[in-house]
């Protein structure tokens, strides 16, 4: 009952008569304190005891009484907002944690000169080649710093079937990327490379949102600027 009369309190502060709020006695700012005035119940009972109240020889003007539904109306309105935007939030967050579940392990490309070779299978990479360079090479190395196999490129991207120089499948393991173009003024530059790294796990919603967690490289966000493959 104590909250039902404190709500009485607060909608008539917000809602009332002037007439209403001088016969209740109540002040508007700590009326709104003590209750919340968009509670529906409430506004509705006490418009009714307003309407059971009235003086017969004065009844209540219709005109506060239109201004009072269009306040409740919005207030309601607004309500019904909130909630739709939460649950879209809700449902956003879900759709998000399932894609990106499906993400674990493939693998994104990361700047870095090393990648794994699973034997019988291939490695993805990409070159930075300056528009001033005319020749590039690229040289692949094994655990043991042996270079097994060396290329000149014609483009930005190439693909490693995993063979050596004689056409021999090599084993799985981790193999270093080395990438230098010459310049038409004969100098040399080491260029950056782009290799595959595998996604271990995907963070949901943590402080900095979304994340993926990718071997060796540690928390990287998920953006519309990575490249996925695998």
């Amino acid at each position: 009952m104590s909250e039902i009369n404190s709500g009485f309190s607060s909608l008539i502060a917000q809602y009332g008569t002037d007439k209403a709020k001088k016969s209740s006695g109540v002040d508007e700012q700590t009326a709104v304190e003590k209750a919340n005035i968009g509670d529906q119940d409430v506004f509705m009972t006490l418009y009714i005891e307003q309407l059971k109240n009235q003086d017969p020889t004065a009844p209540q003007d219709t005109n506060d009484m239109v201004a009072q539904m269009s306040q409740f109306n919005q207030v309601e309105q607004l309500t019904t907002i909130s909630t739709r935007i939460e649950a879209m939030a809700a449902s956003l967050t879900s759709s998000q944690a399932l894609g990106a579940s499906t993400l674990v392990g493939k693998s994104v490309f990361v700047a870095q000169n090393s990648a794994e070779l699973v034997e019988g299978g291939d490695v993805s990479l990409r070159v930075g080649i300056p528009d001033d360079v005319q020749g590039t090479t690229l040289k692949i190395s094994n655990a043991d710093g042996s270079v097994v196999n060396e290329f000149e490129l014609t483009s930005k991207e190439f693909k490693w079937d995993g063979r050596d120089k004689d056409g021999n499948s090599l084993p799985s393991g981790n193999y270093t990327f080395s990438a230098t173009g010459k310049t038409f003024d004969g100098d040399t530059l080491d260029l950056s490379t782009l290799l595959p790294a595998r996604i271990q796990g995907v963070t949901i919603n943590g402080a900095n949102g979304t994340e993926l967690n990718v071997a060796g490289h540690g928390k990287i966000s998920l953006t519309g600027g990575l490249e996925i493959i695998g």
